[in-house]
């Protein structure tokens, strides 16, 4: 068969800005979040946007204020991801604030901002980042930047989406599993076959990465041996391209590409097809190239 991509990598390709926050424009409540520390409230006015309501963080005393998303957010590890949201200091007396984001509420920071604006006006921020190599959920954490009782700051239009748009990026610290048999109709599917070896950078357990395309070609990055012990004995018929955190279900969101393998003239070459149990695999040339027309 020829290569094949999951609808969930068409439509990743195509376009998804999902925004993966809850309530991030506090349009009637401040459902979605918890205060943390000083008072955090929404307020029932105009926001950045036409939008009504927007977050107050209010230092009390001397607690910085601070609050967070309610429950984690679902992120892929060694992933691309942009947050976005609009930021003020309300007054002059005003401190400037600070987001961070982490697997926990209000700490193991991904990413620290402090921001420093004019105040009396709303000023979008944009932050790309990319989460840690173990990394599955993700706190997002708004507050002021001082103890210092009344300081304030507000937030509204909070946005995180997954950033990752191109196959480089998609693929990041992935890795190939090779099958027995026939190529499924649809890499949705979950695969046929006897698995018979997953490919990785280091041969045990680190993902693969890709070296910047040229000239329409996407190709393995040549810094990396990409290779793997095979778990089972068979005849090698067929690949799949799997982006991290991937179980291998049944799935139309999932970002996979599939393809052939053979000794020649096929989507993915090895010397041979002939897999043994414990012995290493190599793939030293591996390519995808986007067609002209």
């Amino acid at each position: 068969m020829a290569l094949t991509l999951s609808t969930g990598l068409r439509n990743k390709l195509l376009g998804i800005n999902t925004n993966l926050v809850t309530n991030g424009d506090f349009g009637t409540d401040f459902s979605g979040w918890t205060q943390l520390t000083g008072t955090t409230q929404r307020v029932a006015a105009t926001g950045a946007t036409s939008a009504a309501g927007y977050a107050e963080c209010l230092n009390a005393g001397a607690a910085s204020a601070k609050f967070s998303n309610a429950t984690a957010i679902t992120v892929r590890s060694n992933r691309l991801y942009k947050l976005s949201y609009y930021y003020q200091k309300p007054t002059s007396s005003g401190v400037a604030g600070m987001v961070s984001a982490g697997a926990t509420s209000g700490g193991s920071e991904v990413i620290s901002v402090i921001h420093n604006d004019t105040a009396g006006s709303w000023v979008k921020k944009e932050y790309t980042f990319r989460t840690g190599a173990s990394q599955t959920a993700l706190y997002l954490t708004f507050q002021t930047n001082t103890t210092v009782a009344s300081d304030q700051c507000w937030f509204d239009e909070i946005r995180l989406v997954d950033a990752a748009c191109s196959l480089q990026e998609i693929f990041y610290k992935g890795f190939i599993q090779i099958y027995s048999g026939a190529q499924p109709a649809l890499p949705d599917s979950v695969p046929s076959g006897t698995l018979l070896c997953t490919i990785y950078s280091d041969g045990t357990s680190a993902g693969l990465s890709f070296d910047d395309a040229a000239s329409g070609v996407l190709s393995k990055a040549t810094a990396e041996t990409w290779s793997g012990t095979a778990v089972a004995t068979a005849t090698a018929g067929w690949f799949r391209l799997m982006a991290t955190g991937d179980d291998g279900a049944s799935s139309t969101t999932e970002e996979r590409i599939d393809g052939a393998v053979a000794t020649s003239g096929s989507q993915l070459n090895m010397s041979s097809t002939s897999i043994t149990s414990g012995a290493v695999q190599t793939i030293s040339t591996f390519t995808i190239t986007m067609p002209s027309q």
